[in-house]
């Protein structure tokens, strides 16, 4: 796998993360393409998780046109690429290969991926909750993926190394934060003051 990516219900790219060859975001571009063919497809609805829930009430097919496999056209040569999708609560999760691999391995990485967000994040784990926690979605695909080969999938060894995010620990972080901005002894004006008091002008 050369790259992945996390699209919104609206086709934005949320998560770009590239594990050996930089793959190019026209891969998206072609990806969505085909996703907005149809109005049964996420693509043709607002981006709302709402809408996304009342398709799947009503067992409508979110999937009838689009693939979980597609060969995708490399811009500049004749090489091809493979793109594997699966759709979780309205995002698309892709991943990008450079040569054929197991169809399998790659679709159930995918929605192990999403299944792990739901674990960390809650469900469903749609854009807002993606948008809300991007440093630990990177940290985990960091020890998901070497080189491009999954490798730690296993729910409990990730969450002995990656922390599950916390309300409390979200208003840590936030008001450290403020702290730095509003602190005065932060401030050039402050900085200065106290520099002329240990050397004054002559």
């Amino acid at each position: 796998m050369n790259s992945l990516f996390l699209l919104s219900p609206t086709g934005e790219i949320l998560i770009e993360r590239h594990f050996r060859d930089k793959t190019s975001r026209s891969v998206c571009n072609f990806y969505w393409d085909k996703v907005s063919v149809s109005l049964n497809h996420h693509g043709g609805y607002s981006a709302t998780s709402s809408a996304i829930s009342t398709c799947l009430a009503s067992s409508d097919s979110l999937f009838d046109t689009v693939p979980p496999v597609m060969e995708v056209p490399v811009e500049g040569n004749d090489k091809t690429l493979y793109l594997f999708s699966v759709l979780r609560d309205g995002l698309s999760y892709l991943a990008a290969c450079p040569s054929e691999v197991s169809p399998l391995l790659m679709l159930e990485f995918l929605h192990c991926v999403a299944n792990t967000f739901g674990d960390y994040f809650g469900k469903p784990t749609d854009e807002n909750a993606i948008k809300e926690n991007f440093s630990t979605v990177y940290q985990l695909l960091e020890e998901m993926v070497d080189n491009g080969w999954p490798l730690t999938t296993e729910p409990n060894a990730l969450q002995d190394m990656i922390h599950p995010p916390t309300v409390m620990g979200k208003v840590r972080h936030v008001t450290a934060n403020s702290h730095c901005l509003t602190c005065p002894l932060a401030t050039p004006h402050f900085l200065m003051h106290e520099t002329l008091k240990l050397n004054p002008l002559k």
